[in-house]
């Protein structure tokens, strides 16, 4: 008869663990409310999120460049040459017309928006360069030099 009770008890345990628990039940599963996974209809965001807005179209390089000239505005290097040519045809979709070039077989593939034949010039077109941001904010002027 003890046998029995046992038994019977053993079963209702048994039973009794194996029932399927509400999601309520398990609160480490849900997500902390200001977590950024977190989708809560309740919670509104605080933020207004602006509408897309179309990013002005740079305007198109009218100089170029010209391997002849001696001071180059710089405006990325690469020591691989397929990145360097995929950043070009990038500048060329938008209007540029850059140029690679390898000065003194460095290894650096420079990536040039623009050349001039004298420095002051270069210089003046290096801060109007800069300040169309991006890849050009960080412009230089690479020099040849003299034979």
């Amino acid at each position: 008869m003890k046998s029995k009770i046992v038994l019977a008890g053993l079963i209702l345990l048994v039973v009794m663990s194996c029932r399927k628990k509400a999601s309520d039940d398990y609160n480490y599963y849900k997500p902390y409310v200001n977590d950024s996974v977190a989708i809560v209809d309740s919670v509104k965001p605080t933020v207004a999120v602006p509408a897309k807005v179309a990013a002005p179209e740079p305007e198109p390089q009218v100089k170029g460049v010209d391997l002849n000239d001696n001071y180059f505005i710089v405006v990325a290097s690469f020591t691989v040459e397929e990145y360097a040519i995929g950043r070009k045809k990038d500048l060329i979709s938008q209007g540029y017309k850059p140029d690679i070039f390898m000065l003194n077989e460095d290894g650096w593939y420079k990536l040039a928006v623009e050349s001039y034949s004298g420095y002051s010039e270069a210089k003046e077109a290096l801060s109007k360069v800069r300040n169309r941001g991006g890849i050009f904010g960080t412009a230089v002027i690479v020099a040849k030099k003299s034979k």
